[in-house]
């Protein structure tokens, strides 16, 4: 039995390729560990993944596989009908790299880039569109393997920051509670998890804060400390009796 590829690369490490596909005007998007990788370098942590996976258009696909041979590259297989679309490919470095078109739990390739966000490799000059966490989240839930947990553990912790800094920071209502509903969206959850809860309880300013909370804290014990907070910040009796009946009720 073949041992698995070693994860010892990050974003950075497949620069020239990435490079030289920006420059020849291909669109795509990283996927999978390097961009959870680079979701984990933004909360210094170190995570490392054995190769790169790019979310690509079907035709994309095809005219990277040409280009990519022509550059060197050795391609590992095609995609075979009725299968996940996917070419694994081994740049001229000899890194393994993956040209997928579909990825459970993820919306097509075209949707994606409209969402990217971009990491900026600075020794390189380069802006590279990477998933948004929500749906990379998503795509690691629904795989799940026992690899991918300290994934999870990693996308969890930044997509927490984001929402509380919205809570915090925003001034909209609906802007404020955004990344709150995409998280619960990407957890398949209805009900805050308590440790975040209580922070959001914490930062919450906007009337429509305390509606959403109201009906996504499970621990009772944060009931009085939403209802406090409400109080303090002028929400209104309608928003307090919304929060109140919540949890009487």
């Amino acid at each position: 039995m073949s041992t698995p590829p070693e994860a010892s690369h990050d974003l950075s490490d497949f620069a020239e390729l990435l490079a030289a596909a920006d420059r020849e005007g291909f669109e795509f998007v990283v996927i999978g560990g390097c961009a959870v990788g680079a979701y984990a370098r933004l909360l210094d942590v170190v995570s490392l993944s054995s190769d790169l996976d790019l979310y690509v258009t079907r035709p994309t696909l095809d005219r990277m596989v040409n280009w990519a041979r022509r550059q060197g590259a050795e391609v590992l297989a095609l995609p075979r009908p009725r299968a996940l679309q996917v070419a694994p490919l081994r740049w001229r470095d000899g890194k393994r790299f993956d040209l997928l078109t579909e990825a459970p739990c993820l919306p097509s390739p075209e949707t994606l880039l409209r969402g990217a966000r971009e990491v900026t490799l600075a020794s390189h000059g380069l802006e590279v569109p990477i998933i948004d966490p929500y749906d990379l989240l998503a795509n690691t839930l629904a795989v799940r393997r026992p690899k991918d947990e300290p994934h999870i553990d990693i996308l969890c912790r930044f997509i927490e920051e984001e929402v509380v800094a919205a809570f915090r920071d925003e001034t909209s209502g609906r802007r404020q509670i955004a990344p709150a509903r995409r998280y619960l969206d990407a957890l398949g959850r209805e009900t805050l998890p308590d440790t975040l809860a209580a922070r959001l309880v914490e930062a919450a300013e906007h009337p429509a804060a305390f509606r959403f909370l109201a009906g996504r804290i499970t621990d009772a014990v944060l009931a009085p400390r939403l209802t406090r907070r409400a109080v303090e910040r002028g929400a209104g009796p309608d928003v307090i009796d919304i929060v109140v009946e919540r949890f009487v009720g």
